[in-house]
């Protein structure tokens, strides 16, 4: 899909727009171009609708980003797609309670400004006299300020109601996997919510071709890629939290001690290496640190160089629990050790032979490599 262009970052969150909003915008300028009196008038008016619908598009996905940060989860971006937006938010197991309220997070927001408009929208409809629903069409095909507003409340209220349909991958699907959670486990909710997924998806594609509407079945394949990538994402993490990190850890020659000299830590090439004494982890040598002070002197020591607020893994640690530790902490390898005694080294690359475990006899391996770089695992 690509990530698009940057536009703004707002409270840390990158907010991108993807090349393809060109074609919603040329669309707009066209349609309300054709349809009003003064084309210009018409496409100015269509291009300030658009802008307004991105605005709470954008709201929509930034109320589920910082939610997110509350609970601790790294968001990378968020991306404006001519259907709506796409959220990338680290894609780490939340309690039933903390996934629901991040999902709702979305929806309220377009309630709330939907909310916020209705005295307005109300007023309005009192001031033109209308007492009929073929009023407020008519109004709707407008281009005026007036039917600015109507669009635009409907807008929020239709991005609300239809992410709350239970159905991954809408909010409301997430919403669905976190109640069923507390009555199963998250694959089976998962793949319930999958499951109703397909059938919205499948509605949508019916929808479009009676209708001639080329937009309804864009949005059902869409969906449809989504829910299977979700599907696919919890397979993976159900079975990465069932293989111990000790059956993929590296031992690198039992790393390196902190009285040896700092390029001693080079063989085997440059590489993050755990700093062991009597057995026990003490520190970490990273890749980055090597090479920028092996050549600051030929005497420096390991112990000048090393971090010594190293966070381990025990053998039996899952690789998924393994990864999630890697990640809180920022670096891209973790020491594994048994009974506090150092047993090899679990890294980002090791990960490419975890789905490759994985893959055997079930399937073809590029398709684990995507989920994998979809998640973040693998480094770009």
């Amino acid at each position: 899909m690509g990530r698009g262009f940057r536009i703004g970052k707002i409270g840390g969150v990158e907010v991108r727009v993807h090349p393809t909003v060109v074609i919603a915008l040329l669309w707009v300028f066209w349609h309300w171009g054709r349809s009003a009196h003064d084309p210009l008038v018409g496409a100015l008016f269509g291009g300030f609708l658009l802008l307004a619908v991105f605005v709470s598009v954008a709201g929509h996905e930034l109320a589920h980003s910082f939610l997110a940060q509350r609970y601790g989860l790294e968001v990378q971006d968020i991306t404006l797609l001519p259907i709506g937006g796409v959220a990338r938010i680290e894609q780490t197991p939340l309690s039933p309670r903390s996934e629901a309220m991040v999902a709702l997070a979305g929806p309220l927001l377009n309630l709330v400004v939907a909310a916020g408009l209705t005295p307005a929208l109300v007023g309005m409809l009192l001031w033109r006299g209308v007492r009929e629903p073929l009023d407020v069409l008519l109004i709707a095909q407008e281009t005026s300020p007036s039917s600015l507003l109507l669009l635009v409340w409907l807008a929020n209220m239709l991005l609300a109601l239809f992410n709350l349909l239970p159905a991954f991958p809408m909010d409301g699907g997430r919403i669905l996997r976190a109640w069923l959670s507390w009555m199963s486990d998250r694959l089976m909710a998962t793949r319930i919510a999958v499951s109703l997924g397909y059938l919205l998806a499948l509605g949508l594609l019916i929808a479009g071709i009676l209708l001639r509407d080329l937009m309804l079945p864009l949005l059902a394949l869409f969906l449809l890629a989504a829910a299977t990538v979700e599907a696919r994402l919890i397979e993976v993490e159900q079975a990465m939290q069932r293989l111990p990190v000790g059956q993929f850890a590296v031992w690198d020659m039992g790393g390196v001690g902190p009285d040896q000299e700092l390029r001693y830590a080079l063989r085997g090439g440059p590489r993050d290496v755990a700093v062991v004494s009597g057995g026990k982890v003490v520190g970490m040598l990273w890749r980055e640190d090597i090479l920028r002070n092996v050549q600051v002197g030929s005497r420096l020591l390991v112990r000048e160089v090393m971090d010594p607020s190293v966070v381990t893994v025990n053998v039996d640690t899952s690789v998924y629990d393994a990864h999630q530790r890697m990640l809180a902490s920022g670096h891209p390898s973790i020491p594994v050790v048994e009974h506090g005694r150092y047993r090899g080294i679990f890294t980002a690359d090791r990960l490419v032979h975890v789905y490759r475990y994985l893959q055997e006899g079930r399937r073809p391996r590029d398709r684990y490599l995507v989920i994998a770089e979809a998640l973040g695992l693998i480094a770009r």
